[in-house]
C-alpha cells in the first residue's frame, strides 16, 4: 500500500454489526448437521403454525378431502373414497390414509377438527423443508443447504399448503425426498448400486403415485431424462437399480389400485385418469384457466420473500448454468415448468414441486456472494425492499376486507403486520452489505407476517366463516343435541363437514318436504330460495318458523349469501 492510499476500515454501523453477527451465526449453524436441521425445523414451525387451528375449512378442496376421510372412518371402508354418496374418484388412497392415521393417532375419532386433518400437510412441509436440505448438501455447500431449507420454509405458497388438509403438502415430500437420492446418484463417482438411495428413491415415487398418481413420476422423469442427455448416457442410474426398483415400486402401488378398480369396476380409472388428469392437460377444468406465462407472473407473489433473491441473482445462476447443483436444478425445473405452463388448466400448486430446487439455486447464489447488489439500479432497489412490501399489502387487504364485508377492524392483525414491515426494512438494509443476513431476516419477516396474517387477520373475518355459523345457529334453534339438517341454497363442501355427512343439500321445494318429515329438524334456506320453499311449505299445510338470519360471504361464489333458519312449531314435529 503506498503512503497515500487511506486504509479502508470496516463499517461499524449497527446494522453492518448485525449483518456480521447473523453471517457468522449461519456460517457455525451449518456446520453441524442436528444444528441445521432444528433451525430448518423449528422456522418451519414458526412459519406454518399461525392459523392452523383457527382458519376454517378452506372452500372447496380442503372439506372434500377431509370430508371423504371423515367418511372412511365412519364407515371403516379404508378402500373406497367417497364424498357423502357420491365416489370421489379424482385422486388416489394416499392422502386419506394419511389423514386417518393423523386423527386416529391423536384420538379425535371422526368428528375431530379441521387442524387434524391438516397435520400430515403440516408435518409434510416440515418435512419437506428438512429435505431441501438433505437434497442440497448433496452438493457440498453446507450453508446453501441450510439457508435454503430454512428460505423454502417462510416461501408464502409452502405456507399456505401447510395449512390446507390437501395433497400437494406431502406429495412435495415425496418429489423432494426423490430428487436428493437421485442427486446423489448423478453425483456419484462410478455407477455401484446403492441399495439405500434405491430404496429411498423407489419408495418416493411409488408414494408419490399413492398421493397424486403420475406427478411425481413426471417431477422426477424430467431430471433423468436430460441429465442423461447430456452425459450421454444413462447408464448413471445403475447406481439407483432401477429393475428392482421399479419391481419395489410396483408392489407399494399395486395392491389399492388394483383392489380399488375392482372395487369401482374401472371407475376410478375412468374418472382419475381419463377426467381429472386428462381433460386438465387438453382444456381448462373448474374455470381454472390462465394463459402460458402466467406462473411467471405471480411468481413473485408464490415464492415471496425468497423470489427477490432468486431475480437478483438470476444472471449468476444463469453464468454458473454447469455447475452441479445449478445443472440439476435447471434440468429439473425447465422443462417441468414448460409443460405446467402449456397445460390448460392452471393452479398456483401445480409448480409448487420446483420450489425446492430453486430454493437450492437460490440459495448457493446468496452463499456464494454473488447475487447482484447494485444499490443505483431502481430494480434492484425495489427487490431490496420486497419483504416489507407484502406486508404492507396484507395490512391494506385486511383492513380493506373487513370494512367490504362489515367485520371487526383487524387492529392487532395490522399492528403485527406493520412490525412484519419494519422488520421486511431491516432486511432491506441489509441487502447491500449481506445478502445471507438479509435473507434470513427476510424469513423472519416472512414469519411476523404469516402470524399477523394467518393467525389473527383471517380467521378474524366472521363473515367467511357462514358454514361454522349457520350449523351453530341450526343447533341453537333445535330442540335435540342432533337435529337432522338440510340446506337449499348453499352447497360448499365445508357446510358438510361442518354439519355432518346425513346433512342434505336440497332445493327451497325439498327443504320444506324434509321439515314436514317430523322430528328433530332445521332447513338452512338461501334467500333467493325462499318462495319455493315457502310455496311448498304452502301446499303442505306447515307453519315454519324462522328462527335465524344469517349473513355471511361465499369465498368461492364471490358474492354475499343470507340464510333463513327454520324449524317447525313443537307440535308439528
Amino acid at each position: 500500500m503506498s503512503s497515500t492510499e487511506t486504509p479502508v476500515e470496516p463499517d461499524s454501523s449497527g446494522i453492518a454489526r448485525l449483518g456480521r453477527a447473523i453471517d457468522t451465526l449461519i456460517s457455525r449453524i451449518a456446520t453441524s448437521t442436528v444444528a441445521s436441521l432444528l433451525a430448518i425445523a423449528v422456522t418451519a414451525f414458526l412459519a406454518f403454525i399461525p392459523g392452523l387451528t383457527t382458519l376454517p375449512p378452506i372452500d372447496r378442496d380442503e372439506p372434500r378431502f377431509a370430508q371423504a376421510t371423515h367418511q372412511m372412518i365412519e364407515t371403516g371402508n379404508y378402500l373406497d373414497i367417497r364424498f357423502q354418496d357420491e365416489a370421489r374418484y379424482k385422486k388416489p388412497i394416499g392422502i386419506y390414509w394419511l389423514q386417518s392415521a393423523a386423527v386416529w393417532l391423536t384420538g379425535t375419532g371422526p368428528d375431530a377438527p379441521i387442524y387434524i386433518y391438516r397435520l400430515p400437510s403440516f408435518i409434510g412441509a416440515i418435512a419437506a423443508a428438512m429435505l431441501t436440505w438433505w437434497m442440497t448438501i448433496a452438493f457440498g455447500r453446507p450453508r446453501a443447504a441450510l439457508l435454503a431449507g430454512m428460505l423454502v420454509a417462510t416461501t408464502i405458497l409452502v405456507g399456505v399448503e401447510a395449512r390446507l388438509a390437501k395433497t400437494d403438502m406431502v406429495l412435495l415430500v415425496t418429489i423432494t425426498a426423490a430428487h436428493g437420492a437421485l442427486a446423489r446418484a448423478y453425483l456419484s463417482a462410478d455407477n455401484k448400486r446403492s441399495l439405500k438411495l434405491a430404496a429411498i428413491f423407489w419408495t418416493a415415487l411409488g408414494a408419490s403415485i399413492l398421493i397424486k398418481g403420475p406427478v411425481g413420476v413426471g417431477a422426477i422423469a424430467c431430471p433423468v431424462i436430460v441429465l442423461s442427455l447430456v452425459r450421454g448416457s444413462f447408464g448413471w442410474l445403475r447406481r439407483l437399480a432401477p429393475l428392482p426398483g421399479v419391481i419395489w415400486m410396483a408392489l407399494v402401488v399395486a395392491p389399492w389400485f388394483i383392489g380399488i378398480g375392482l372395487a369401482s369396476r374401472g371407475a376410478f380409472y375412468q374418472e382419475a385418469l381419463g377426467k381429472d388428469l386428462f381433460q386438465k392437460v387438453v382444456s381448462v377444468q373448474e374455470s381454472h384457466g390462465a394463459p402460458p406465462g402466467a406462473y411467471a407472473l405471480i411468481f413473485v407473489f408464490t415464492f415471496w420473500p425468497l423470489a427477490a433473491y432468486f431475480l437478483a441473482g438470476l444472471s449468476s445462476i444463469l453464468d454458473r448454468l454447469r455447475q452441479p447443483s445449478i445443472l440439476y436444478a435447471a434440468t429439473a425445473v425447465i422443462p417441468y415448468w414448460v409443460i405446467v405452463e402449456a397445460v390448460p388448466t392452471k393452479l398456483p400448486h401445480y409448480i409448487l414441486p420446483l420450489f425446492p430446487l430453486i430454493a437450492m439455486a437460490t440459495a448457493d447464489a446468496i452463499d456464494r456472494g454473488v447475487i447482484n447488489k447494485a444499490s443505483t439500479h431502481w430494480f434492484m432497489r425495489f427487490l431490496a425492499l420486497a419483504p416489507a412490501l407484502l406486508p404492507v399489502a396484507l395490512g391494506v387487504a385486511g383492513v380493506a376486507i373487513a370494512i367490504l364485508l362489515g367485520d371487526a377492524m383487524p387492529i392487532l392483525g395490522t399492528l403485527i403486520l406493520i412490525a412484519a414491515a419494519g422488520v421486511g426494512l431491516v432486511s432491506a438494509k441489509l441487502f447491500s452489505r449481506s445478502t445471507v443476513a438479509s435473507a434470513v431476516v427476510a424469513g423472519l419477516a416472512a414469519i411476523v407476517a404469516y402470524w399477523g396474517a394467518f393467525g389473527v387477520v383471517l380467521p378474524g373475518l366472521q363473515q367467511t366463516r357462514l358454514s361454522e355459523r349457520l350449523v351453530a345457529a341450526g343447533h341453537a334453534a333445535a330442540s335435540c343435541p342432533s337435529p337432522a339438517l338440510a340446506s337449499a341454497g348453499f352447497e360448499e363442501p365445508s357446510l358438510v363437514f361442518v354439519a355432518g355427512t346425513a346433512i342434505q343439500l336440497i332445493d327451497g321445494e325439498r327443504a320444506a318436504t324434509f321439515l314436514s318429515e317430523g322430528g328433530c329438524r332445521v332447513a338452512f334456506v338461501e334467500r333467493r330460495q325462499l318462495a319455493m320453499f315457502n310455496g311448498r311449505a304452502d301446499d303442505l299445510g306447515l307453519a315454519p318458523q324462522e328462527r335465524a338470519v344469517i349473513e355471511g360471504y361465499n369465498i368461492n361464489g364471490g358474492r354475499r349469501l343470507e340464510m333463513h333458519v327454520f324449524t317447525l312449531p313443537e307440535a308439528k314435529r
